[in-house]
């Protein structure tokens, strides 16, 4: 047959784009936050569907009907991305298109996360253990959540401790779960899209397996992270507690192995996307500390509770300069620093008053392996024959 022997690209398929391109942008709005979702899932299979059988379609831009221009913000500025060449480009807007879905499962994950109620900030978030003096260390979740309503405070309701971040309470397992989905969707455009795509030096990173494999790994750092979290709202024990946030720590680390291993890959990486790695990093381990400081007060141990609270507090120092990339990190990271501080305080006051112990320059005892207990949900493609669509 000849080209004008072709059928064209069916209209939904059109019409699906200019839905994805309609949902663009910021979001607040925790209700919206699916509606872009599907908007994605939508559209996905039918450029799937499309690249698959474009040698039984005629597909021409003469009518300027197929221009993709997208951004990169896993590349960091303002550069917008066109794509050239009529056959890679569909490919590589293929490609594009599998990376937003997983980062818009994300988002998910994130409004959720935002609209938590935060902790109390100040000494009086240390709570009291039936009646004695025992600290309550918790640390919330590092999740890049976008601004929005910080102003309600959490409630005190029996376990749930008084401390730096968000409680999440019964919507932990929920946050996981879709982070979990993120980091299957990201796996499979690592594994099964974007290898397969032409070289491109001006490609944009979401369109580099190593990319997509880094992102894999943030969000189950992020899942870890959650789950972390909930342990520490029901008071589990504090060596369990380290090990899981140990266990978010390597996930961030492998992370950022993933993208320094593959370093020649990129032009250039977001600077925001570095510094929320190493902070995440710097965090997790900071609180593994906080849980070993815990746990050696409660021993009667407290020089090595010290110990563990200065080892905690370099960790932090760490990634002080990788909050500054954003106010809220800023905030979150002086909340974490002040919680440790007012913990060390205590412990120094008891140790002057009762204990007497010289304080060693470090930590005894190691901190435990890291535990991970987070994997990725497969993702199962849908397959849409788009020459059978009207």
């Amino acid at each position: 047959r000849t080209a004008a022997d072709l059928p064209p690209p069916p209209p939904l398929y059109h019409s699906a784009r200019r839905d994805l391109c309609s949902t663009r942008g910021e979001i607040r709005d925790p209700a919206k936050a699916s509606e872009r979702t599907h908007a994605c899932e939508a559209y996905v299979p039918l450029i799937d569907s499309l690249c698959s059988k474009k040698d039984n379609l005629q597909i021409s831009n003469r009518s300027g009907e197929l221009k993709f221009k997208w951004s990169s913000p896993l590349e960091g500025g303002d550069v917008m991305h066109k794509l050239k060449g009529l056959d890679r480009a569909l490919e590589q807007e293929r490609g594009m298109a599998w990376m937003l879905l997983a980062a818009r499962v994300r988002d998910e994950a994130a409004l959720t996360v935002d609209q938590c109620p935060r902790a109390q900030v100040g000494p009086e978030r240390h709570e009291c253990d039936h009646g004695g003096d025992r600290l309550v260390v918790v640390g919330g979740s590092v999740l890049e959540t976008p601004v929005g309503d910080k102003s309600k405070p959490a409630t005190d309701s029996g376990t749930t401790p008084r401390s730096p971040g968000p409680v999440l309470g019964e919507c932990a397992p929920g946050v996981a779960t879709t982070l979990r989905r993120a980091a299957g969707v990201y796996k499979h455009a690592a594994t099964r899209v974007l290898p397969g795509l032409s070289p491109d030096p001006e490609r944009p990173n979401e369109l580099l397996p190593s990319m997509a494999d880094a992102m894999r790994a943030v969000c189950l750092a992020e899942a870890q992270a959650a789950t972390a979290r909930r342990a520490e709202e029901r008071g589990t024990g504090g060596d369990l507690v380290a090990k899981l946030h140990l266990g978010a720590h390597d996930l961030y680390k492998e992370a950022d192995a993933v993208l320094n291993e593959n370093i020649r890959d990129f032009n250039r990486i977001s600077r925001k996307l570095q510094a929320y790695i190493l902070l995440g990093a710097s965090v997790h381990r900071a609180r593994a500390y906080r849980c070993a400081a815990e746990e050696a007060f409660v021993s009667g141990d407290i020089g090595e509770a010290i110990a563990c609270c200065d080892a905690a507090n370099k960790h932090l120092a760490r990634g002080r300069d990788a909050a500054g990339e954003a106010d809220r990190w800023k905030t979150a990271a002086l909340e974490e620093s002040e919680a440790l501080m007012n913990l060390r305080k205590k412990y120094v006051t008891e140790n002057e008053v009762v204990y007497f112990e010289k304080v060693p320059e470090r930590p005894a005892k190691k901190l435990p392996d890291g535990k991970v207990i987070v994997s990725e949900i497969e993702h199962v493609p849908v397959s849409i024959d788009v020459l059978s669509l009207e």
